[in-house]
């Protein structure tokens, strides 16, 4: 299955709240245990422009690139190249989209491009489609000030 991988949630934020909290809070949710090449005491940073690097940083101080910012809309949109654990050349892409709601904000999230990676792309698309939903899990438990609209 390589098609591209679509996952959708509703948080109780505005759109500006909800990208901040995707983006510059992103080391406060991010399940790192689970989701990061050097475990639970890593450190994530996320860009704030076009061009700038989602960065792991391990309690050594080793800096492993996650991926690249591509598009940068604050409290709209944003997409990057994203292979954390590979190489750039092996980058799938990932698009956020931040739409208000009367609830909230709809977060929309596609991950394609996997044919990239030839021969394991089924295996890497497989285990996105349910890892998306972990980590798309602890974005909205991160949530803590309800109706922020």
């Amino acid at each position: 299955m390589n098609d591209p991988i679509e996952k959708t949630l509703t948080v109780p934020l505005n759109p500006a709240k909800a990208f901040d909290l995707f983006t510059s809070d992103i080391d406060t949710w991010w399940p790192k245990a689970t989701h990061s090449v050097t475990g639970a005491k890593a450190k994530v940073t996320f860009p704030t422009h076009k061009d700038g690097e989602i960065v792991e940083e391990s309690a050594d101080g080793t800096r492993t690139i996650w991926g690249k910012l591509i598009a940068y809309e604050p409290g709209a949109y944003l997409a990057f190249t994203w292979h954390p654990g590979r190489t750039e050349k092996e980058a799938t892409v990932v698009t956020v989209t931040f739409t208000k709601t009367d609830e909230g904000t709809r977060c929309d999230l596609t991950h394609g491009g996997f044919d990239i990676l030839g021969d394991t792309a089924d295996a890497v698309s497989t285990s996105y489609l349910h890892g998306w939903d972990m980590v798309l899990g602890c974005y909205a438990a991160a949530v803590k000030a309800p109706a922020l609209i």
